[in-house]
C-alpha cells in the first residue's frame, strides 16, 4: 500500500485526492458500521410497539416476515446496479435517509393498511443498507489493502451497545417513542456515508470491469462458497429460536442466559478482530470450512442438552461458527470478485443467506417438538453439508491463471471451478 505524503499548511488538503489514505478510510468505514448497527437493538422492540398500537398477532407476524421475503427479490438487482454505476456510497446515503423518513411515519399511529404500507416500503429501502455497507467495505479493503474484519467488528460492537441500552431507553421514554428513536439513529449511517469517499474513485482505480449479478452467478466456486456460508449461518436457526427456552427449561436463570449470549458476542468480536490476520493469504474458503466443522461439533454437543459450564465453552465457538462463516464469505468476495462486481456479489450473498435463514428459522418450529436432540442433530447435518460445499480442494486451480490484484489492494485468488 502506497502511503500518501504528509503535507502541511495550505498543501495539507489537496483539492481532489484520488482516495483517502488507508488509515483514515479504515476509520471512516468502521464508523459507518458502528453508526449502522446502533439502531438494531431498538428496532428489535418493533413487535412490542405494534402490540401497543393494537396490532393483532397475525399482523405482527406478517409485518416481521415482510423484510425476509422482499430481501429475496429486491437486494440483488439493486446492489448490482449500485455497484455497476459506482453509486454504492450514494445509495447507502439515500436508502438510510429514506428508511429514517419512512419509520418516522409510524409516529402517526396508522391503521392496519397504513402499517403494512409503511413497513413494506421501509423493508424495500432498509434491506439495501447493510448489504451496500458490506459491499463498500469490501471495495475499500480491496482498493487499499485494509483489514475487513477489523472494520466489520464495529458493527458487532454497535449492536451490543444498542441491545444493552434499548430496554433502558424505552423504560425512560416509553415504547411509543420507538419510531422517532429509530429514525434518529438511522440518520447516523447517512451522515457517515456522506463522509466516506465515493466508490467511483475506487472503481476508476481498477481496470477490471463488471457489475452484473449474472456474471457473478456464473462463478460456480464463488456461489458454492457463499451457499456454504449461508448454510452454516442457517444451522444456527434452532439455537437462535429456542436456545433461551432450552436453557430456561434446565433451570438456568435469565442473568446467566444473558451472560451466555454476551459470551457468544464477545467471541464474535475477537474473531472479527483477529480473523483476517490469522487467515493471511490462505484461501478464505478454509475459514468457511472450519466454521462448518465446528458448527457440526457445536450442534452435536447441544443435542446432549449440556449444563451451564459446558455451555460457556460451546458459546465461545460462536466466534468460529458465525464469524468464520461471515468473514469467510466476505473475504472470498474481496479476493475473487472484480471490484465493480462486489456489490452484485454482496446482493447475491444476502439473498442466499436470507433464503437459508428463513427456511431454518421456520423449520426450527417444526423440529423443536420432536425433541432437543433431533433438532440440533438436524442442524449438525446441515452444517456438515455446508462443509462439503466449502471444501476448497473441490475447485480446480488453473495453472495458467494469474492472480488479479487491485492497485494497493488484496490479491485475488486464481482458484475457480
Amino acid at each position: 500500500m502506497i502511503e500518501q505524503p504528509i503535507l502541511s499548511g495550505a498543501d495539507a488538503m489537496p483539492a481532489a485526492p484520488p482516495l483517502s489514505d488507508g488509515k483514515r478510510l479504515s476509520l471512516e468505514v468502521s464508523g459507518l458500521y458502528l453508526a449502522l448497527y446502533l439502531h438494531f437493538g431498538f428496532f428489535a422492540f418493533l413487535p412490542l410497539w405494534l402490540a401497543k398500537m393494537g396490532a393483532p398477532a397475525g399482523e405482527i407476524g406478517i409485518l416481521m416476515a415482510i423484510p425476509l421475503v422482499l430481501r429475496l427479490v429486491t437486494v440483488a438487482p439493486f446492489s448490482a446496479w449500485a455497484g455497476q454505476s459506482g453509486r454504492v456510497r450514494d445509495s447507502i446515503l439515500v436508502t438510510a435517509l429514506s428508511s429514517a423518513a419512512l419509520v418516522a411515519l409510524l409516529i402517526l399511529e396508522p391503521g392496519h393498511i397504513g402499517r403494512i404500507a409503511i413497513v413494506l416500503a421501509f423493508a424495500i429501502v432498509w434491506d439495501q443498507v447493510p448489504v451496500l455497507t458490506d459491499a463498500y467495505a469490501v471495495m475499500a479493503a480491496r482498493s487499499r489493502g485494509l483489514d475487513f474484519g477489523r472494520m466489520r467488528v464495529w458493527g458487532s460492537i454497535g449492536a451490543v451497545v444498542s441491545s444493552a441500552s434499548a430496554g433502558w431507553a424505552f423504560d425512560l421514554l416509553g415504547i411509543e417513542a420507538l419510531p422517532l428513536v429509530v429514525a434518529a439513529l438511522l440518520l447516523l449511517p447517512a451522515m457517515m456515508a456522506a463522509l466516506v469517499p465515493s466508490d467511483r474513485r475506487m472503481i476508476q482505480a481498477s481496470a477490471v470491469r463488471g457489475g452484473r449479478w449474472r456474471e457473478v452467478m456464473a462463478d460456480r466456486a464463488l456461489i458454492r462458497a457463499m451457499a456454504a456460508s449461508a448454510l452454516v449461518m442457517a444451522s444456527h436457526g434452532v439455537l437462535t429460536s429456542f436456545g433461551a427456552i432450552q436453557w430456561s427449561a434446565r433451570g438456568i436463570g435469565t442473568g446467566t442466559i444473558g451472560l451466555l449470549q454476551a459470551c457468544a458476542v464477545s467471541a464474535e468480536i475477537l474473531a472479527f478482530w483477529f480473523g483476517s490476520k490469522l487467515l493471511g493469504r490462505r484461501d478464505p474458503r478454509w475459514m468457511i470450512w472450519i466454521a462448518a466443522c465446528f458448527a457440526a461439533l457445536r450442534w452435536i454437543i447441544m443435542a446432549g442438552n449440556p449444563g451451564v459450564a459446558p455451555l460457556f465453552v460451546v458459546q465461545l465457538l460462536q466466534g468460529l461458527t458465525a464469524t468464520g462463516a461471515i468473514l469467510g464469505a466476505m473475504l472470498t468476495i474481496a479476493r475473487w470478485v472484480p471490484m465493480q462486481s462486489s456489490a452484485a456479489a454482496q446482493g447475491l450473498n444476502a439473498v442466499l443467506l436470507g433464503l437459508a435463514l428463513s427456511v431454518t428459522t421456520a423449520g426450527s418450529g417444526w423440529l423443536w417438538p420432536h425433541g432437543v436432540a433431533f433438532s440440533y442433530l438436524a442442524m449438525a447435518v446441515l452444517a456438515a453439508f455446508a462443509g462439503v460445499l466449502a471444501w476448497p480442494l473441490f475447485s480446480r486451480r488453473d495453472p495458467g491463471a494469474a492472480p488479479a490484484a487491485e492497485p494497493g489492494g488484496i490479491t485475488a485468488s486464481p482458484e475457480r471451478s
